[in-house]
C-alpha cells in the first residue's frame, strides 16, 4: 500500500509540473531577444529631441512663445477671431458672458436704466482659436466691454421669520435689489505688443 502510495505522489507531481511549464512556457521572455533589444538601441543613430542644456530650452520656449503671440496678434489686427467670450467679475460673482447675453445681479447697481457702462473686471477672453487668461486680471487696455443697463426691480417678496427672547415673534418681509444687464460688444482696444506701459483711469466708472 505504502509503494503504491508513493508512486501515485510522483506521478501526480511529474504530471503537475509538466502542466505549469506548458503553460507558462509562452509567456516566457527570451533574454537573447531583450539583449538584441539593447544592442540595437545603443547602436542606433537616434538622437532624443529632449536637451538637458537650460539655455537651449529657454531659447526654445521664447521661440514657441513668439510664434504664438504672433499668431494671436494677426488675429487681433486682421478681425479674424470670431465671436468672443469673456468671464468677467461683478459684484463678488463670476459670469460667462458672450454678445447680446443679458445677466441678471441680484444687488443693488449704481447705474440707472438706459446707462451704458464699461466692465474692465476682466478675468478670461477667448474665442474659438485662442484665450487670454489674466493674473488675476487682464490689461484695461487690452478687451473693451460695453453694456447696457435694461432693467431695474426687486425680486419677489420673500418671508423671514425671527424668533429669539421669550414672547418674541416677528415675521418680515424683504425685497432684494434686480438688475437686468444686456452685453453689447466684447472687443479688442489693442493688440499683445501694444499695450501701454501704464494704465489710464481717465472717464472710467468701475464696478
Amino acid at each position: 500500500m505504502n509503494f503504491i502510495r508513493s508512486f501515485n505522489i510522483n506521478c501526480i507531481r511529474n504530471i503537475s509540473r509538466l502542466t505549469s511549464e506548458a503553460l507558462l512556457k509562452k509567456h516566457i521572455i527570451q533574454p537573447v531577444y531583450i539583449s538584441k533589444q539593447i544592442a540595437y538601441r545603443k547602436n542606433s543613430s537616434y538622437v532624443s529631441s529632449v536637451s538637458t542644456d537650460p539655455d537651449a530650452k529657454l531659447a526654445r520656449d521664447e521661440q514657441i512663445s513668439d510664434e504664438i503671440i504672433g499668431k494671436i496678434n494677426t488675429h487681433i489686427k486682421e478681425k479674424t477671431h470670431g465671436r468672443l467670450f469673456a468671464i468677467i467679475h461683478l459684484h463678488e460673482n463670476r459670469y460667462k458672458i458672450t454678445n447680446e447675453d443679458i445677466i441678471a445681479v441680484d444687488a443693488y447697481f449704481p447705474a440707472n436704466i438706459g446707462d451704458k457702462i464699461c466692465l474692465e473686471k476682466i478675468l478670461l477672453v477667448g474665442c474659438s482659436d485662442f484665450t487670454l487668461l489674466g493674473r488675476p486680471l487682464l490689461h484695461k487696455d487690452l478687451v473693451r466691454i460695453e453694456a447696457t443697463v435694461i432693467e431695474k426691480t426687486f425680486i419677489v417678496p420673500r418671508p423671514l421669520y425671527r424668533h429669539g427672547r421669550v414672547g418674541y415673534k416677528r415675521l418680515h418681509w424683504f425685497r432684494t435689489p434686480y438688475t437686468l444687464i444686456r452685453i453689447n460688444s466684447i472687443d479688442f482696444k489693442h493688440s499683445l505688443d501694444e499695450l501701454p506701459e501704464v494704465e489710464g483711469l481717465q472717464d472710467r466708472v468701475i464696478y
